[in-house]
């Protein structure tokens, strides 16, 4: 019996609990239509976005915002049945003077196809960690609507955007950018803000500096919300095959903003060689169909810091390099079942990367992750963690399918600590690979880690990479130094 009255008061309690939106859409209902907020958040305190929906949590009355970027106010209409066009007015109450921000439309809609309309808010200054605005639904065009739930507990007719400490940072969105080498070619890159910006806050004239192996010209060319977007024109032609060709563009200090992420790209023409694409030796150390395909690994180091160098199995997510279909390496991997060549997917033959298919998560390219103690792994904070381009293959000769060598591609890795320290690494390195076994591939190759902070200059640690299990152990290397474990 207890247990009954029990299950009971738990139903009504669900009852209760859900939204005037979920009892509207129960048959047998005669509720009037009404009009409220509706800002959600997920179980992080972020804010979901129409259509996002969840079914646990109830629209909020206050939230606090540390964000430059636009914050999307959404404002819904309970019924979906209801004929005609419905309109509601709403008015800000803010400690904020008026040209500090704007709020658009003026004027909410709603419609049955489109129950939910969406106040955008963008900041045009910098805040206080005090201010905040209030919005009020004032008056709704139809009488048959009510302005806010049908419930006096939460009618959600007013909504607070509390406006708390800002923490604005900076960052490029790669490392590293690849040119032909063609006079006149140009190429985009990002320069994001991930709490947002404030445009007059960004002079691209000291936003960088530069170490230049050649003539090339900057020019912003898209403004985003919370990024950045530059468009780079080469002035000369680097022609010559054999030579590799690099200039560094790297991230200025900014008042008000911290470089969290990359702070510099590597613009390089490398060198050219002929290979035939046939070959394909990428292919063997990703696997498309597993989006959680490993390869394995052994570095040699002293993880435990107790003298002893050792080889340390490690594993990391390989992934294939995308690339556009007139890339001269590309070829096919995917006509994604249709005969429509636009939805291809073209794969660079001889390059591999290591990346996590998990949102803001990262992989362990190189086993660098047991590199460090108190790293971050995120890839908004250490981005290096996922490295999109890692090594390339020179087939022997241009044409084996059984050998060659490897180069680690130069780059820069950017990883932080727990604590927010940025640390950038330059990394380059070289090797060969070759084919085991029918079912087995391995390269052997030395990393070469750069870092003035950490290591006073470079440092080398050797490796070997597979494809899969059932490799046998490396015999160790007797007076090899290693690399130890550091603290960030």
């Amino acid at each position: 019996m207890k247990a009954t009255k029990l299950l009971l008061l738990l139903v009504l309690g669900i009852i209760l609990a859900c939204t005037d939106d979920d009892l509207s859409n129960q048959e047998n209902q005669d509720f009037t239509s009404f009009v409220r907020f509706n800002f959600l958040v997920n179980s992080n305190n972020e804010p979901l976005e129409f259509p996002e929906v969840t079914g646990s949590r109830l629209p909020i009355s206050r939230y606090t915002n540390t964000s430059l970027k636009t914050v999307k106010i959404p404002v819904s209409m309970s019924s979906r049945s209801h004929e005609g066009t419905v309109t509601a007015a709403y008015e800000i109450a803010s400690t904020l003077p008026a040209s500090a921000y704007t709020a658009v439309p003026e004027q909410l809609t709603f419609t049955a196809a489109q129950p939910t309309d969406t106040i955008f808010v963008n900041f045009n200054d910098r805040w206080s960690g005090s201010d905040q605005l209030e919005f009020t639904l004032t008056s709704v065009s139809d009488a048959s609507v009510q302005l806010g739930n049908l419930n006096t507990t939460s009618p959600n007719t007013t909504f607070t955007l509390a406006l708390g400490d800002i923490n604005t940072s900076y960052r490029f969105s790669t490392s590293r950018i690849e040119l032909a080498g063609t006079a006149g070619e140009t190429t985009t890159f990002r320069v994001e803000f991930p709490a947002g910006y404030i445009a007059s806050e960004i002079d691209d004239a000291s936003l960088f500096q530069y170490l230049n192996g050649f003539d090339f010209d900057l020019e912003r060319s898209k403004l985003g919300v919370d990024f950045i977007e530059y468009t780079l024109t080469l002035n000369e032609n680097l022609a010559n095959d054999d030579v590799n060709f690099q200039s560094i563009v790297s991230l200025a200090s900014v008042t008000n903003y911290q470089i969290l992420g990359n702070s510099n790209l590597l613009v390089i023409k490398p060198i050219k060689t002929n290979r035939v694409l046939a070959t394909n030796p990428a292919s063997h150390f990703y696997d498309t169909s597993n989006p959680f395909y490993l390869v394995r690994g052994e570095n040699w180091m002293d993880h435990d810091n107790d003298g002893i160098c050792s080889w340390r199995s490690w594993t990391a997510f390989a992934v294939p390099v995308v690339v556009s279909a007139d890339d001269p390496n590309a070829i096919l991997g995917s006509d994604n079942g249709t005969p429509e060549t636009d939805d291809d997917i073209y794969y660079d033959a001889f390059k591999m990367g290591f990346k996590s298919s998990l949102p803001n998560r990262t992989t362990n390219p190189f086993n660098l992750q047991r590199w460090f103690d108190n790293e971050s792994t995120n890839a908004d904070t250490s981005p290096g963690f996922n490295i999109e381009t890692a090594i390339e293959f020179f087939p022997e000769n241009g044409t084996s399918t059984t050998q060659g060598t490897v180069s680690v591609i130069p780059q820069f890795l950017a990883i932080s600590s727990r604590d927010d320290k940025l640390y950038e690494f330059a990394i380059s390195g070289s090797g060969t690979y070759r084919q085991v076994n029918a079912s087995l591939w391995k390269i052997k190759m030395q990393l070469r880690v750069t870092n003035e902070e950490l290591y006073g200059g470079t440092i080398t640690s050797e490796y070997f990479i597979y494809s899969d299990r059932g490799y046998e152990d490396p015999t160790d290397l007797p007076g090899n130094s290693c690399v130890n474990e550091i603290e960030l």
